[in-house]
């Protein structure tokens, strides 16, 4: 089976899908069900997290090369619980020889933003 270069079993696990890729710029979307809930029936905080830190991972190794989660800086601003899906805006804010910044935004398809993130990936050896 073929998979897309930025694809990983624990986000096949939770329902997210890569809408783009790049370099620069990567949109995810995450199918929202009952297990992508919190008790009180909201998106739960661990799934927009992991949303932030997949998006980072994936843009920061749309170079080529091999990249971990050094940093990752979350503010929750917002949460729903009737939307079939969410979204994470990844873009990049510094691409140095190391370390790779990146912001990540969750929200809506209406952009009612839920969460703002900033990711550091840092590279490893290939």
């Amino acid at each position: 089976m073929n998979r897309p270069a930025g694809w990983n079993p624990f986000m096949e696990y939770n329902d997210i899908y890569i809408v783009s890729e790049s370099t620069e710029k990567t949109v995810l979307v995450a199918a929202i069900g009952k297990n992508s809930k919190n008790p009180y029936g909201y998106v739960h905080g661990g799934l927009i997290y992991t949303m932030i830190d997949c998006a980072a991972g994936i843009t920061a190794r749309a170079d080529g090369h091999s990249y971990v989660t050094q940093n990752a800086y979350v503010n929750y601003l917002d949460n729903v619980n009737d939307e079939e899906r969410i979204f994470a805006t990844a873009q990049v804010v510094r691409r140095g020889k190391t370390v790779v910044v990146v912001n990540v935004s969750v929200h809506t398809q209406d952009d009612k933003k839920l969460a703002d993130g900033v990711v550091d990936m840092f590279r490893i050896e290939d």
